[in-house]
């Protein structure tokens, strides 16, 4: 059964940091959308940095001062997503070199309050690209 995706503007808001810390680098994600979300209604999410696809097995999300694997985003149904509070993506490895980078997120989600059928929901993408510039932590 097909769905609905929304995908607002405000992509601005969406990627809003790049750092290097000591076990790789962070970026600052938030939603593009008007409410947040549980963390568990995140169905795909994914990130590119430069064109090359991050392995999930290198993703960290923390939320909440709390870290999850990938595979645990969708069993988090304690931690929201606020809209004035982003997530951190850690990418686990080597730092990034000085200077701008491509980064590409791919997010959608359901909405939660939009069922249409069972297990069926309407979806938004607060998906995003830009280019940042890394800075030291």
């Amino acid at each position: 059964m097909p769905t609905k995706f929304m995908k607002l503007g405000f992509d601005a808001h969406v990627l809003r940091s790049l750092r290097n810390e000591a076990t790789g680098y962070v970026l600052e994600v938030g939603l593009n959308y008007y409410r947040g979300t549980p963390i568990s209604a995140v169905e795909r999410l994914e990130l590119s940095v430069d064109g090359e696809r991050i392995d999930d097995d290198r993703l960290l999300v923390e939320i909440n001062g709390k870290y999850l694997r990938l595979y645990e985003v969708p069993l988090a149904h304690t931690e929201y997503w606020g809209v004035k509070t982003p997530i951190h993506l850690h990418v686990l490895g080597a730092p990034l070199a000085a200077g701008p980078h491509d980064v590409d997120v791919v997010c959608e989600a359901r909405v939660v309050y939009m069922q249409f059928a069972p297990g069926v929901y309407g979806m938004f993408d607060a998906s995003a690209r830009a280019t940042l510039t890394v800075s030291e932590s």
